[in-house]
């Protein structure tokens, strides 16, 4: 439960300062790349509850998933994105689809 508390508030806090940033220059493309930058760390935090199954492949996402979501607040101070930080638990998603695929237990 404080997990999802916590998580609403790291997103409230992006989203706020992705309007404030909007405010400041009326630029929608901005509001755009911020929002989809968000977008993608969302579902990578959405996609752990599947992962969760298999637990040293979830630790390591939860790295990852820590390190984009770094890439993601890099990108809203700095405007410059890192592209591999923001992509960083794409590996272990893969990992996961590339393991249920061919790596079945029940045939």
């Amino acid at each position: 439960m404080r997990l999802y508390i916590i998580m609403a508030l790291i997103l409230l806090a992006a989203i706020l300062l992705i309007y404030m940033k909007y405010r400041k220059t009326g630029d929608p493309k901005i509001l755009l790349r911020y929002t989809a930058a968000i977008g993608v760390a969302v579902f990578f935090t959405y996609i752990s509850k599947m992962i969760i199954v298999h637990k040293p492949l979830f630790i390591v996402h939860l790295a990852l998933l820590f390190l984009s979501w770094i890439g993601v607040f890099y990108y809203l101070f700095k405007e410059r994105l890192i592209l591999w930080f923001l992509l960083a638990p794409t590996a272990t998603t893969l990992f996961f689809i590339f393991e249920a695929l061919f790596f079945r237990e029940n045939g």
